[in-house]
């Protein structure tokens, strides 16, 4: 048997929040019910301290209710099962989700009926239709990494969906990061309507499209794939403002309000072309990976009059770099 509190119905989902807020409600247990009343199962027996929580009438009850049986998480089974490879770096618990592929870090080094044990552990424990690994490092001029197919449907054409669009992308042919979903969330919330973006790295169009409010959008990449689904994307969701632009930008002679200079890694070299391309008094967005944000901001300030309007981290790159964003105002 199970303390309970006995609620009438239309009460039930409040003081459920009310519980769950204070670390009151049993989460080891189903809330149970009959035609008048609800019985929510508790942490407590204490009718003072639910006293002065709960305004209305309860009653502390005992029944018998469900146990919940929690299935273990991928991640879980992962530091459980393969904590060995997990403590030598050779199992990431991190994982990305791209539409409806999963993407697992899984070294070489583990041998491959493991690596396909994993696989298979992700498939059937993650919401998906197949499963791969990185093999290699982004790489080339293209941006992109070799993959092996582990469990599931071998395929690596997908629609992901983000911030209200959604975006055909092919994990094996393009670059594309789901981590910074946040990120052109961000950055689109502050184009206005008067706004020219330059994405001087578009891929297949996540910055782009999340810059729908601006008055012209170009979206330029080097890759042909990348355009290709970029043009499918335009299509999807509708956002004809976007130019795609098959190009090296170093090829290029364009003006804008707002640049955006997702390419991290390499982000340094085309520094010069981002402050040809952006008008006296816009915004750069420049993508880099260092331990802190004094070498780009240093670097800008040998080039330009400017002022930072928002740095932060992103994410982890290595044990002493990150992936970090400045918005730089380019002066007059």
């Amino acid at each position: 048997m199970v303390k309970c509190l006995k609620v009438a119905k239309k009460e039930g989902e409040r003081v459920r929040k009310i519980l769950l807020e204070n670390n009151l409600l049993n989460k080891d247990y189903k809330i149970d019910r009959d035609s008048n009343y609800l019985y929510i199962p508790i942490n407590t027996e204490n009718y003072s301290l639910l006293n002065s929580l709960i305004d209305g009438e309860f009653e502390i009850v005992d029944r018998d209710l469900k146990k919940i049986i929690k299935k273990p998480s991928f991640r879980e089974i992962l530091e459980e099962r393969y904590r060995e490879l997990v403590d030598k770096k050779l199992l990431a618990l991190g994982y990305d989700v791209v539409g409806d592929l999963v993407i697992l870090q899984i070294s070489d080094k583990v041998p491959y009926e493991v690596r396909k044990e994993i696989g298979e552990l992700a498939y059937n424990l993650i919401p998906c239709k197949g499963v791969f690994r990185k093999k290699s490092e982004v790489k080339g001029e293209y941006r992109v990494r070799e993959l092996e197919h582990l469990a599931g449907e071998n395929r690596t054409l997908t629609i992901h969906r983000e911030n209200n669009y959604r975006l055909y992308v092919d994990i094996a042919k393009v670059y594309f990061s789901p981590r910074l979903s946040g990120e052109r969330k961000r950055v689109g919330s502050l184009v206005n309507l008067n706004d020219v973006v330059v994405d001087m790295f578009s891929g297949v169009g996540p910055f782009s499209i999340a810059c729908k409010m601006a008055k012209k959008i170009y979206s330029i990449d080097i890759n042909p794939h990348a355009i290709e689904l970029l043009k499918k994307n335009i299509e999807l969701n509708k956002v004809y403002k976007i130019e795609p632009i098959l190009s090296d930008v170093r090829d290029l002679n364009l003006k804008g309000s707002r640049v955006i200079m997702n390419l991290p890694k390499y982000s340094y070299m085309f520094v010069d072309k981002a402050l040809e391309f952006v008008d006296k008094g816009g915004v750069i967005h420049y993508y880099t990976i260092g331990e802190d944000f004094e070498e780009s901001i240093k670097l800008f300030e040998s080039k330009v009059n400017c002022r930072v309007l928002n740095k932060r981290v992103i994410k982890s790159y290595s044990p002493k770099e990150y992936v970090l964003v400045l918005d730089f105002l380019i002066e007059e």
